[in-house]
């Protein structure tokens, strides 16, 4: 289940890429690069994936990606019809951790550089005031060019460093091998999976998907993820619950349903054991 290696371009006389993407939809197949990411959501909604741990995102989210740690993003399916007029746009920045230089690196003063660096191959959601603050600057670093690109980057780079307000999408920090062997199949899986969902989905029925017995896709999926296709699967469902939780368009009960679960009880046990709170406690927490 390796990701894909991906080559990130940079402009001539440039030490690091700094874009604005704005197209119906996200869809990165999985991939790695040595380059961490920074990804400002401007519009749109989806789901993204970091090595072992799944969340959505939504307009105005943060995201940080470590260094050869893999990742996938995907909007919802709404954004995948051409009859809707939807539009993802995001602001995307790639830079070599050591873009400064080694030296620079080892400084005293980048002590908590080095930290953050680290941290963040478990993917992380900046929040907050952090969060305000740097995609204001990250705007800013769009427009500019030569030194003042390089001092923006290190101001966003500052306040990532002293955030207090973020979450981790996994739980464990991963970086991936040079093997590109199982590429295909792992994207198969995972785009089966985010369009299946919020139905009921067999091992045979996501087994085939993967072109392997049951048994085979079982060790398979849980010797790369460190967990059970459910239990991924459930992450899934509970991540677009709490999308659906965030509007406060329906009830909870249609939330379960919408979700892919045809039990309330359950819908409410898997909530509590994966985000640590009643679904009602979540949506009240957003509010906040």
């Amino acid at each position: 289940m390796k990701p894909l290696f991906r080559k990130v371009q940079v402009g001539p006389e440039q030490s690091f890429s700094i874009r604005q993407d704005a197209v119906p939809y996200f869809y990165s197949h999985w991939h790695y690069h040595p380059e961490i990411e920074i990804v400002h959501i401007l519009n749109g909604t989806g789901m993204l994936l970091v090595g072992d741990g799944v969340s959505n995102y939504r307009e105005d989210d943060l995201i940080i990606v470590g260094a050869n740690a893999p990742h996938f993003f995907r909007s919802d399916p709404q954004y995948f019809e051409q009859s809707m007029d939807l539009l993802s746009k995001s602001n995307v920045i790639h830079f070599d951790p050591n873009f400064l230089g080694e030296t620079f690196m080892k400084l005293p003063e980048a002590v908590s550089l080095s930290d953050l660096f680290s941290r963040i191959r478990k993917g992380m959601m900046i929040r907050g005031e952090a969060r305000d603050q740097a995609g204001v600057l990250i705007d800013q670093m769009r427009q500019s060019s030569g030194i003042d690109r390089v001092i923006l980057l290190l101001k966003v780079l500052k306040i990532f460093a002293g955030a207090t307000d973020y979450t981790y999408v996994s739980q464990t920090e991963g970086t991936a091998s040079l093997d590109e062997q199982n590429t295909k199949r792992i994207d198969q899986i995972f785009s089966f999976s985010l369009n299946n969902f919020t139905r009921d989905i067999t091992l045979q029925e996501v087994a085939e998907v993967a072109n392997i017995s049951v048994n085979s896709f079982c060790r398979y999926f849980k010797t790369h993820t460190r967990k059970t296709y459910f239990q991924f699967l459930l992450e899934l469902r509970i991540g677009h619950a709490c999308k659906l939780l965030a509007e406060e368009k329906l009830s909870i009960s249609q939330i379960a349903y919408e979700s892919g679960f045809n039990n309330l009880s359950h819908f409410n046990r898997t909530f509590k054991s994966i985000m640590k709170m009643r679904p009602n406690e979540y949506q009240q927490l957003y509010k906040v």
